[in-house]
């Protein structure tokens, strides 16, 4: 990790591009942090909506469209295309009515993918700096928040209770979650690069920390993202031959004394905080129980003698029902309307409300930006686009698991990966590429 990246005086521009991107991109551990724990503004969306615009704000640029940069073209029509397409669905195919929230949603989303095409390639090193940074912060703040909330006691799930009234009990834990995948990938992503033994402790010791974080949330999808990721790595990057290099590098000095102080440290947390251990084991077995469940709701296959159904995968089975049914019928081609159906499955509600156009905008986005993924995990081409590559592949779970197809949780990442995931880098070009391309976005 280079520190340097976050120094104000020598990288301002950088960082307050990158800081207004890490806010949209991962901000909402620290609205319900700020808003909830400590009680900062209205208990309300309201909040929301002035931290996503102190984020923008932060991203206008002093050239405002008098220079822009050029994204993924693939990857931005296809976007661009169901956005447009939902938005004309929420305008004029519309019976649940015209919400603040969904207006504000579009308005958030179009003016983040504006400001994106002018934020330059070179803020891609500062970018991975500050989303880390970010992302332990959110996770410190969610260990204060449990902390002072007389409501949560282990074995609860690890969410921040929100302050507003009627809102839905526990938090949201699949947040806290993302964090800690966040925290996991970048934290390793510059572990690789980085060389000096205390910030390798560090960045080792945030990766077990937000590894924690993400059991202590059971969200099962990031664990099944994580699992993703971790194959992706091992049918990709893994070589044999890194195993007899990496047992080399070990006996290194510098290596044996990080090597050393990491097993230091292990026994010494082991020793003084065992219990904290044994709740970590004692929410992976609430985490076999519960993938029981959903095995058993899915397929009627009992594995384990407690197998009970599992409500939340009950709820996407029927909504597949749901999906044969609009198949089968004249909804199939224009679809149902806007949220008309609330299937928690994105990728099937894309054809179900707004028909077999709406399914294939979504599905072509996301077909597209895995093809653009897994090359870039071959590729390791930055910092950056390797995090995004890696990240898309824990993204990918929620598809098939939660959410709907045009939430901003969904698109601020995706308006991310359009801007910098599968577009060529000046460096890894020759000279004449790199002047042609600056000579046509300048």
């Amino acid at each position: 990790m280079n520190w340097s990246l976050l120094s104000i005086t020598s990288n301002f521009t950088n960082l307050r591009y990158s800081l207004g991107i890490a806010m949209m991109f991962n901000g909402f551990p620290l609205i319900f942090f700020f808003r909830d724990t400590l009680g900062i503004g209205p208990a309300s969306s309201v909040f929301t909506a002035i931290f996503f615009t102190l984020a923008l704000l932060l991203m206008t640029p002093v050239h405002l469209f008098k220079r822009l940069y050029k994204p993924n073209t693939i990857l931005l029509n296809l976007g661009l295309g169901f956005l447009l397409l939902t938005f004309y669905y929420f305008l004029f195919i519309n019976s649940v009515g015209k919400s603040v929230a969904d207006i504000g949603n579009y308005v958030f989303i179009f003016g983040f993918m504006v400001l994106l095409l002018h934020v330059p390639n070179d803020v891609k090193d500062t970018l991975i700096a500050v989303l880390f940074v970010l992302s332990f912060f959110a996770n410190i703040t969610l260990v204060y928040s449990l902390l002072t909330d007389p409501n949560w006691t282990p074995g609860m799930r690890a969410a921040v209770s929100f302050a507003n009234d009627g809102a839905q009990p526990g938090g949201n834990p699949h947040i806290t979650a993302r964090n800690g995948v966040i925290c996991i990938l970048t934290a390793m992503i510059m572990l690789v690069r980085t060389k000096g033994i205390f910030t390798k402790l560090f960045l080792f010791f945030s990766v077990l920390f937000s590894l924690a974080v993400v059991i202590l949330s059971l969200a099962k999808s990031s664990y099944l993202g994580l699992g993703l990721m971790i194959g992706a790595y091992l049918l990709f990057q893994f070589r044999v031959s890194s195993i007899f290099s990496a047992v080399g590098n070990a006996f290194k000095f510098r290596n044996m004394l990080i090597i050393i102080l990491i097993f230091v440290g292990i026994n010494y947390f082991l020793n003084r905080y065992g219990d904290i251990l044994n709740l970590l084991l004692g929410y992976w077995d609430v985490f076999e129980s519960r993938i029981m469940d959903v095995i058993f709701t899915s397929t009627g296959l009992k594995l384990s003698d407690t197998a009970d159904v599992d409500y939340s995968a009950m709820g996407r089975v029927s909504g597949f029902g749901e999906f044969i049914e609009t198949l089968f019928s004249w909804n199939v081609f224009l679809g149902r309307g806007y949220k008309s159906d609330y299937l928690d499955v994105p990728i099937l509600e894309s054809w179900v409300n707004h028909g077999f156009f709406g399914f294939v905008f979504f599905a072509g986005f996301n077909f597209f930006l895995f093809i653009y993924a897994i090359r870039e995990i071959k590729r390791n081409t930055n910092q950056l686009t390797t995090f995004l590559a890696y990240f898309f592949l824990s993204l990918m779970v929620l598809l098939i698991t939660g959410g709907r197809p045009y939430d901003i949780a969904f698109w601020f990442p995706y308006a991310v990966m359009i801007r910098f995931l599968g577009i060529r880098y000046p460096q890894s070009m020759k000279p004449a590429a790199v002047n042609r391309i600056a000579a046509s976005v300048s």
